[in-house]
């Protein structure tokens, strides 16, 4: 099996030697060299082709999400949700856990303490303080505050799979601690830049993907999961 991030390419000799002795005249790498011809290759068969594919693989989208939701106003008149999409988790032993597996972990640690908390990276800076302050004050005054959870696994097809109560939000700007004793055992000392305490964990058969839309852009939930470009933010309703 080839190595990962490695390419053999087969030319003619004096190919090979004119390249040889070209990059060594420059002054440059083989590999810078060839980085160049093979995004060059691929910009002059298909620009259009290209392009998505180098805005899919630098997760543009992903970051224009991001951006986007970090930079949006509360808007208190259009319900939303607290969106999560689940990936591989490794527990402390070392197991991998698919979405669905690591929503069963929390169910069973809120069985036996009455709550969970549950913990993610994938806002680089955290949760924004407005955010934090808003959904706590919303839980203080007795509102509901919801989490989606979707999966993409055998049984889920990028679609929601889970639901919770959220009690508390917690974020900072660098990974911390869980904020109290509230860990399942499999994800003991972890760290991470958002906390959310959980509670009422459980399979979601109402909603799913395709009914709702990423709430600061109005983009299809559904279909932007489906491409990898949102992990974690906030979504309503399709209007």
């Amino acid at each position: 099996m080839g190595r990962q991030n490695y390419m053999t390419i087969t030319v003619a000799d004096t190919i090979q030697d004119m390249f040889n002795e070209f990059v060594t005249i420059k002054g440059i790498t083989k590999t810078a060299a060839l980085n160049d011809v093979v995004e060059m290759y691929m910009l002059a068969k298909d620009e259009e082709l290209y392009l998505n594919l180098k805005k899919k693989y630098l997760n543009v989208e992903g970051v224009k999400n991001m951006i986007a939701d970090r930079d949006s106003k509360i808007d208190d008149s259009i319900p939303e949700y607290l969106f999560m999409k689940l990936g591989i988790s490794t527990t402390n032993e070392g197991d991998e856990l698919d979405g669905e597996e690591t929503v069963r972990v929390y169910m069973n640690d809120e069985k036996i303490r009455g709550f969970t908390w549950f913990s993610t990276q994938s806002l680089f800076y955290g949760m924004s303080q407005d955010r934090v302050k808003h959904y706590n004050n919303q839980i203080a005054a007795g509102k509901k505050v919801k989490i989606l959870f979707a999966v993409n696994n055998e049984n889920f097809d990028n679609d929601i799979a889970f639901s919770a109560d959220v009690l508390e939000v917690f974020s900072a700007k660098l990974p911390v601690e869980c904020p109290e004793e509230g860990l399942p055992v499999e994800f003991d000392g972890e760290k991470a830049r958002i906390w959310i305490k959980l509670v009422n964990i459980q399979d979601e058969t109402k909603i799913n993907a395709s009914m709702m839309q990423i709430t600061s852009t109005g983009r299809d939930l559904k279909q932007t999961i489906s491409n990898s470009q949102y992990h974690f933010g906030y979504v309503s309703f399709k209007e």
